[in-house]
Protein backbone atom coordinates (compact mmCIF):
# COMPACT_ATOMS: atom_id res chain seq x y z
CA UNK A 1 0.00 0.00 0.00
CA UNK A 2 2.67 2.53 1.02
CA UNK A 3 4.84 1.51 -1.92
CA UNK A 4 2.18 2.92 -4.26
CA UNK A 5 2.52 6.41 -2.71
CA UNK A 6 5.60 8.43 -3.73
CA UNK A 7 7.93 9.19 -0.80
CA UNK A 8 7.55 12.96 -1.25
CA UNK A 9 3.84 12.67 -0.48
CA UNK A 10 4.58 10.62 2.63
CA UNK A 11 7.07 13.26 3.76
CA UNK A 12 4.54 16.03 3.14
CA UNK A 13 1.87 14.10 5.02
CA UNK A 14 4.23 13.56 7.95
CA UNK A 15 5.18 17.24 8.08
CA UNK A 16 1.53 18.24 7.86
CA UNK A 17 0.58 15.98 10.75
CA UNK A 18 3.51 17.26 12.80
CA UNK A 19 2.43 20.85 12.13
CA UNK A 20 -1.11 20.07 13.28
CA UNK A 21 0.19 18.52 16.51
CA UNK A 22 2.43 21.54 17.18
CA UNK A 23 -0.39 24.02 16.56
CA UNK A 24 -2.80 22.13 18.83
CA UNK A 25 -0.20 21.83 21.60
CA UNK A 26 0.66 25.53 21.34
CA UNK A 27 -2.96 26.64 21.43
CA UNK A 28 -3.79 24.49 24.47
CA UNK A 29 -0.74 25.68 26.41
CA UNK A 30 -1.52 29.32 25.58
CA UNK A 31 -5.09 28.86 26.79
CA UNK A 32 -3.87 27.24 29.99
CA UNK A 33 -1.40 30.07 30.63
CA UNK A 34 -4.14 32.64 30.05
CA UNK A 35 -6.49 30.83 32.42
CA UNK A 36 -3.79 30.69 35.09
CA UNK A 37 -3.12 34.42 34.73
CA UNK A 38 -6.83 35.17 35.08
CA UNK A 39 -7.09 32.97 38.20
CA UNK A 40 -4.11 34.74 39.75
CA UNK A 41 -5.65 38.14 39.01
CA UNK A 42 -8.96 37.10 40.57
CA UNK A 43 -7.21 35.73 43.65
CA UNK A 44 -5.22 38.95 43.99
CA UNK A 45 -8.38 41.07 43.74
CA UNK A 46 -10.12 38.86 46.29
CA UNK A 47 -7.16 39.25 48.66
CA UNK A 48 -7.17 43.04 48.25
CA UNK A 49 -10.90 43.22 48.89
CA UNK A 50 -10.54 41.06 51.99
CA UNK A 51 -7.73 43.28 53.31
CA UNK A 52 -9.79 46.42 52.65
CA UNK A 53 -12.74 44.81 54.41
CA UNK A 54 -10.62 43.96 57.46
CA UNK A 55 -9.42 47.55 57.89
Amino acid sequence: MLSLIPPIYLAALGLGLAAIVVVLFYSFTRTTNYEMQEKLKKAQLRKQRQQAKDL
